[in-house]
């Protein structure tokens, strides 16, 4: 199968185009909202299975071995990213230990294990039977992996305990760095990128598919998921997401109780980075997706390119707001020295970790094609061959001409 016999889907604005062979340097994207449909990648087949075998050894010793140990007043404690999220589950927040559980380490273990079946085949120029299906589990599974939100939120940890204890930095630290590196080149494979792939390896796979139309029935959906997450942001503030109990009392901390704690500290860089992740990104993805939501269900026309791009900055850093939560579950398998110290998870934990799962979905539910489709615009538009340029190179949106032709 050419590829010029291959259709691309513009998942953002609903245009359609056909495929033409990139060279290096070379992106495709869309010259109706600029969303990038396809890249060249110097990388084989063969050299994504190396990356994810790669990704799969350091993974399982990221989470075989300790993270850190701290010292306190002739004890010490240790903890590996499980036993954290067993702490929490001892300590009666059950929530916080799934849902950490699951994104920390259960579905980016199944990521990594999809990937691997997925290309070993491909590798060899064949598609398994199970082809399909691994493809719409990698589409599903792929952005509730946060290995590197953990490696930031272990960070944090670490600078919260130093003036604590002694606090040695154990080799789970070092390889969940190195996990996230290979965390982060792998989340460019999206299930299209993979099907592509196949193809040019000579793997027997269908070529991608032409979406429905949006459905007006994401509206409700997305506005149920966002209202309730408005809702949950409030106690996720009030409430505190950790209480420390010492010889000298008992404390409870809020979101924003740790900013201030931490910049009081000194560390003001780890402050800024806590307050942006925990206290204005979830607040922002609430109010930048109502606005987005609200102007589409009034079929307003302007301003739809900036209102995509917005979109894309919703979509890539929702799962950031999962830091203090990993902060916290580290913190209480840390901090477990009986009455000299005993820090356990607060109420505010659940609510927050909430909020990010439900902002995320409420992301994932509106199809951004259905403010382009409510303006007027369909799927087909017309591009010239010198739209395809390098990164350096803009092209100029025409969404107003009608004759498919592409890249």
């Amino acid at each position: 199968m050419t590829s010029k016999a291959i259709q691309l889907n513009c998942h953002h604005c609903g245009a359609l185009y056909h495929r033409v062979e990139l060279e290096p340097g070379q992106w495709a994207r869309c010259v109706r909202c600029h969303e990038v449909l396809e890249n060249y990648s110097p990388f084989t087949p063969s050299a994504w299975l190396a990356i994810i075998i790669s990704a799969i050894i350091t993974f399982l010793v990221a989470n075989g071995f300790t993270v850190a140990t701290l010292s306190f007043q002739g004890s010490s404690q240790a903890t590996t990213f499980l036993g954290a999220v067993s702490a929490t589950w001892h300590a009666g927040y059950e929530e916080v230990a799934v849902l950490t559980g699951l994104v920390g380490f259960a579905l980016p273990l199944l990521l990594l294990l999809v990937l691997a079946a997925l290309f070993v085949p491909i590798v060899f120029g064949k598609a398994p039977f199970y082809f399909e299906a691994g493809l719409k589990l990698l589409g599903l599974v792929r952005p509730w992996c946060m290995v590197p939100v953990f490696l930031l939120g272990a960070l944090v940890a670490i600078v919260k305990l130093v003036d604590l204890a002694q606090l040695d930095v154990g080799l789970g630290l070092y390889a969940t760095g190195l996990s996230a590196v290979f965390f982060t080149a792998l989340g460019k494979l999206h299930p299209e990128k993979v099907r592509l792939m196949a193809i040019d390896a000579g793997a027997s796979v269908a070529a991608p598919e032409i979406e429905a139309a949006p459905s007006p029935g994401c509206l409700p959906k997305a506005w149920a998921l966002l209202l309730a997450a408005a809702i949950l942001y409030i106690p996720a503030n009030a409430l505190p997401v950790m209480i420390i109990t010492a010889v000298s009392g008992t404390t409870g901390h809020t979101i924003l109780g740790g900013v201030i704690e931490l910049a009081q500290m000194g560390s003001w860089d780890i402050a800024a980075v806590v307050f942006i992740a925990s206290v204005f990104v979830p607040l922002f993805k609430i109010l930048l997706l109502a606005v987005l939501l609200w102007l589409t269900q009034r079929r307003r026309s302007t301003g739809l390119t900036q209102r995509t791009r917005l979109y894309r900055l919703v979509e890539s850093i929702g799962h950031w707001s999962m830091l203090d939560v990993f902060v916290v579950i580290l913190l209480v398998s840390l901090g477990q020295f009986g009455r000299l110290l005993d820090i356990t998870p607060g109420g505010g934990a659940v609510a927050f970790g909430a909020v990010v799962v439900l902002t995320m979905l409420s992301a994932m539910s509106f199809d951004p094609r259905l403010s382009w489709r409510v303006a007027g615009h369909r799927r087909k538009v017309s591009v010239s061959d010198d739209q395809w340029a390098p990164p350096d190179q803009p092209i100029q949106d025409r969404p107003e001409q009608t004759v498919t032709a592409t890249v």
